[in-house]
């Protein structure tokens, strides 16, 4: 375990002990899952730790963000008035880790984990067209405000592709006064009956192919070992796995065990803001 692993492990643990204090179902998913099936712990190349909740356990932990450390910092669109994204991340402001398509935003920057809400998709087992079209609704809606963070330099051989980005990142971003967009999202992805759907989703995740998936696999839940630790993930993590990577105890090729996360400014002992400022970021 490298040492930004044990940052985003210690986030984990305090995630986990706020959802235990106030009985909140969550469920770790994605890598991290993966990682504990497979590894008892991180995927050795893995950079972030992904973690899930039902909508309305997610709502519940947005208004305890007081119940945190006041060094970390419960990131929505509600809590940090540049953050633009449908997702939230509980982050560690004694650190800094500045991705490189946030880079453009006023955020904190702190070392984080991602925390997704499931929603309901259907009643029927089949998801319909209807689902499909209403997914790739959502995500185009989180491209287009994904764009902000994306402000291109201009070069000579993409020039006018540079040129139309930024246009639409601007539009966008005028668009969504007091995050309008945000908050229609919310609707539009959670308006259905949770308890009712026997199909749900993380409309966050980038599986546009595999999004919506049993509920049943979420049932109850498990615990699983993550780097020592026991932490809860979906009842049948055989068949979520499965469903999301295949034959999932299999390893990758070498080329491919890298992390999907690239910088601009890493620090695990310097604050966000006190970075920021020296390296004029």
């Amino acid at each position: 375990m490298n040492d930004l692993q044990k940052v985003e492990l210690d986030l984990l643990k305090e995630f986990v002990r706020v959802c235990n204090e106030n009985n909140l179902k969550y469920y770790l998913i994605g890598g991290t899952l993966l990682g504990a099936v497979r590894h008892k712990g991180f995927i050795p190349w893995d950079d972030d730790i992904d973690v899930a909740m039902p909508r309305k356990d997610y709502n519940k932990l947005m208004k305890l963000k007081d119940e945190f450390p006041s060094y970390y910092f419960l990131q929505n669109y509600k809590t940090d008035p540049h953050y633009i994204y449908n997702y939230a991340k509980l982050r560690d402001s004694r650190t800094t880790y500045i991705e490189n398509f946030y880079v453009c935003h006023k955020i904190n920057h702190g070392v984080w984990i991602d925390i997704f809400p499931i929603d309901a998709v259907s009643k029927k087992k089949k998801p319909s067209k209807r689902f499909r079209h209403r997914f790739f609704y959502v995500w185009w809606n989180v491209y287009l405000m994904y764009l902000p963070g994306l402000f291109r330099k201009f070069h000579k051989k993409t020039f006018f592709k540079d040129l139309g980005l930024n246009i639409v990142a601007l539009l966008t971003f005028l668009g969504n006064p007091f995050h309008l967009r945000n908050k229609w999202l919310d609707y539009y992805a959670s308006h259905r009956n949770y308890d009712e759907s026997v199909l749900v989703a993380n409309y966050m995740g980038n599986i546009p192919n595999k999004a919506a998936m049993p509920k049943e696999f979420f049932l109850d839940g498990i615990e699983v070992e993550f780097e020592g630790n026991k932490y809860i993930g979906p009842k049948d993590y055989d068949g979520y796995l499965t469903w999301v990577y295949g034959d999932y105890m299999k390893l990758p090729p070498e080329e491919k065990r890298v992390g999907h996360h690239y910088d601009k400014g890493f620090d695990l002992n310097k604050g966000y803001e006190e970075y920021s400022k020296e390296h004029r970021i």
